[in-house]
């Protein structure tokens, strides 16, 4: 007996219901639905816990768009109806203390008619953004159609139109994080208190109707029309266009002289019948004053909505299938090429196969090199800042800030999507005559090129405006420009852990965290820039050179294994081990010191990774005593750094450290300088960090490294010795290949030292 097809309701429940479980499977695995009774068993996948932290991300994303539609109400407030506390400098710099009178004020009183004709025009400007970059996230040029499908199934055509309005009327994420904030601000300053986020809730789901209405009418008509090349071209242009919206939107709590507020100043008073300003309106009422606007925006919503699904059935009148989707699989005519004509071929095979898919991809193409300078100029000149650009070509700090990250936003959309962008062509790489490693290294290498583009053209047009050589500036640009091969290399290999190449949703083939990582980091190196000391500005440039390398490590032992749904990489000793214990002894050397007054987090460093390695059966672990002559090594590499760290203290005539004190504290002092600290971080700088950075560099360049960082871990007087140091251990390491050569180094050295300090 065949089953009867499920009611109207049921079908748009169902519908809804399946893309809300499409959507939790894509953003945290751990969250969809589940029914009871046993599933069947499947193949065990790598456990890596991440989608915790993805999740966690949502807050602080939140939390941000709170506090800008927070800040973009009360600057407007404070601009249009002419607070003097606040109107010179605005909100964000008045401080809390002078905006909680204003503030009271504001809840007390209803919103001025100026401030309500501002809100209405945001809430058009980000509603605009909630329906153009859904359009131009990539669901437009995928060359299946979802609505293909679903017309086979047993429901009426109407059914599956209203659940498909539905179901993108609540499942467009990026529409709740712009449009919910700014509703929920407008009901928190009307007074409405804890039941903000309710209301405001309601209000964004009425206009994010409307915009999944005419999303489907847009999304129906041009997948009707027009061939996936040109819905590819077109949603490069959306892409683009809807970040002019959402930066103007943003824009009115950034600063006092945006041309964006001038507009706000300028609405006209129709515009509060519009459905944005019904609800700014509605969200503003008190009481019975609440009916007139309620009723209005509910009768324009369903006559917009019922006149959008009228068009929609007219544009399926004919069926689903359109002529411009046929086209893709028309042939063409190969271009005509002249035999024998000579062309100049840059950089390698792989490079090359790079440049075409970039010059093809339009898309690819506007997000690579396009959406930077769109960033930020769209932010310069929605704020009101663009007539500040003598300020950016005069500044050093502002200026090599700039540059660095137009250079690395343009390697996270290139060289951290590189494992993406292959999709389902990904095992090709590893049929080329070229490791894999070797192939993504070639990659990095060309975006790095490509990134350096705009920092060059930036700091060539700074250096030209300026009427006199500075050197300064030059010196803080040439640091930008040397964090950007490193960053190429840093976003290559994150990509290679954030990419996930058998998922089969293309919004899960890249794990967010590692986004946020990426931006974290480059931020970190941002801050560095601005540092302003010369000596803090080269120790960040070392750290992101051995993390370039360490995390380039990590990424190559993972590449054997990135087609494997459940196999990871053995534990073996790394780089980034080295660069976490070094960084463990740091913090635990620092806390130590404050909580006890003590040093022993070398030793508690060294017990919690022979702990860790124990347990996890590390392969590679450093070698205690085996090795080639470490006695003649030790003695001799101990020998040429006491020389050295005696003549340094000579000329820095630094005093007696351990002059004073009872004989039990020069005993415990000789205990840790000679056992312990040579022990300790001799298994880490040398054992782990070099050892690792062995793996990937020549010896000179590992032993380099290792004694730069192992100096940075020391005060600035005793940084020189501790290099000279550095290189005696490292040096008796590589020479020896065993642990008691650095130590014997290490031993000595602070031996000699306490010797000279005690007799002195």
């Amino acid at each position: 007996m065949t089953p009867a097809p499920p009611t109207a309701w049921r079908a748009v429940w169902l519908l809804t219901r399946l893309r809300l479980q499409r959507l939790l499977n894509v953003s945290g695995k751990g969250l969809a639905f589940h029914r009871g009774g046993k599933s069947r068993p499947a193949t065990p996948g790598k456990k890596r816990g991440r989608w915790l932290l993805g999740a966690l991300l949502v807050l602080p994303m939140l939390f941000a768009s709170g506090n800008i539609a927070r800040h973009n109400l009360l600057n407007m407030h404070c601009l249009l109806d002419q607070v003097a506390v606040c109107q010179a400098k605005g909100s964000l710099q008045a401080g809390e203390h002078v905006m909680a009178p204003v503030i009271a004020h504001l809840i007390e009183q209803p919103f001025s008619a100026a401030l309500a004709g501002a809100l209405t025009l945001q809430l058009a400007l980000l509603w605009l953004v909630s329906l153009l970059l859904p359009l131009g996230m990539g669901e437009l040029s995928k060359p299946d159609w979802d609505l293909e499908w679903l017309v086979t199934l047993p429901v009426d055509k109407g059914t599956l139109l209203w659940a498909r309005v539905l179901e993108r009327t609540l499942v467009n994420p990026l529409g709740l994080l712009v449009l919910w904030p700014g509703t929920t601000m407008i009901a928190w300053y009307s007074g409405q208190d804890w039941f903000s986020p309710l209301s405001g809730l309601f209000a964004c789901l009425l206009l994010l109707a409307l915009a999944a209405m005419l999303r489907t009418l847009i999304d129906t008509g041009l997948r009707l029309s027009l061939s996936p090349a040109q819905l590819g071209n077109l949603q490069a242009l959306l892409s683009v266009a809807g970040l002019f919206p959402m930066y103007m939107g943003m824009s009115f709590g950034m600063g006092t002289g945006g041309f964006a507020q001038a507009w706000a100043a300028a609405m006209p008073a129709w515009t509060v019948w519009t459905p944005p300003g019904l609800l700014v309106s509605l969200l503003n009422a008190q009481g019975a004053a609440a009916a007139l606007p309620a009723v209005l925006l509910l009768a324009q919503c369903l006559c917009l909505i019922l006149l959008g699904m009228a068009l929609l059935r007219r544009q399926l009148r004919h069926g689903v299938v359109g002529a411009g989707q046929r086209e893709a699989g028309r042939k063409r005519s190969p271009a005509n090429q002249s035999a024998g004509k000579w062309r100049v071929r840059p950089g390698t095979v792989i490079q090359r196969r790079e440049l075409t898919l970039l010059l093809r991809d339009r898309n690819f193409l506007v997000q690579t090199l396009l959406l930077p300078l769109l960033i930020l100029g769209g932010q310069a000149l929605f704020s009101g800042q663009a007539r500040d650009l003598h300020e950016l070509l005069s500044s050093p700090v502002l200026l090599a800030s700039t540059g660095f990250f137009l250079g690395t936003y343009v390697l996270m959309m290139s060289a951290f999507q590189t494992l993406n962008k292959e999709g389902g062509a990904l095992w090709l790489l590893y049929t080329f005559p070229v490791a894999v490693d070797q192939a993504l290294l070639q990659k990095a290498q060309l975006w790095a090129a490509l990134a350096l583009l705009y920092p060059l053209i930036l700091s060539s047009a700074a250096l030209a405006w300026q009427d006199a050589w500075r050197w300064d500036m030059a010196g803080l640009m040439l640091l930008a420009l040397a964090g950007i091969p490193l960053y190429s290399a840093i976003a290559v290999a994150l990509g290679v852990f954030a990419s996930d190449p058998l998922a089969t949703e293309a919004a899960v083939k890249i794990r967010p965290a590692y986004t946020y990582l990426y931006l974290l980091l480059t931020g970190l190196y941002i801050a560095a820039l601005a540092a302003g000391s010369l000596a803090q500005q080269l120790v960040f440039v070392v750290l992101t050179a051995a993390l370039a390398v360490a995390l380039w490590q990590k990424a190559r032992d993972a590449l054997p294994y990135l087609l494997d749904p459940s196999a990871s990489p053995p534990a073996r000793v790394t780089a980034a081990d080295g660069l976490i214990a070094a960084m463990l002894f740091f913090i635990l050397q620092i806390l130590l010191l404050i909580l006890l007054k003590d040093k022993v987090a070398g030793v508690l460093t060294y017990v919690l990774l022979r702990l860790v390695y124990w347990r996890s059966k590390t392969a590679g672990v450093p070698r205690m005593t085996q090795g080639r002559h470490p006695w003649r090594w030790g003695t001799a590499g101990a020998a040429v750094s006491a020389l050295c760290g005696i003549a340094c203290t000579l000329v820095l005539q630094a005093p007696a450290a351990a002059a004073g004190g009872s004989s039990w504290d020069s005993l415990w002092l000789l205990a840790l300088g000679v056992l312990a600290a040579p022990l300790c971080e001799e298994f880490i700088f040398r054992g782990l960090l070099q050892g690792g950075l062995r793996r990937s560099l020549p010896a000179w360049q590992a032993i380099g490294t290792g004694a730069a960082l192992f100096a940075m871990m020391h005060p600035p007087s005793a940084m020189l010795p501790a290099f000279v140091l550095g290189l005696c251990a490292g040096l008796a390491y590589e020479r020896s290949g065993a642990l008691l050569a650095p130590m014997l180094v290490h031993a000595g050295y602070n031996a000699a030292l306490l010797a000279y300090q005690l007799h002195a």
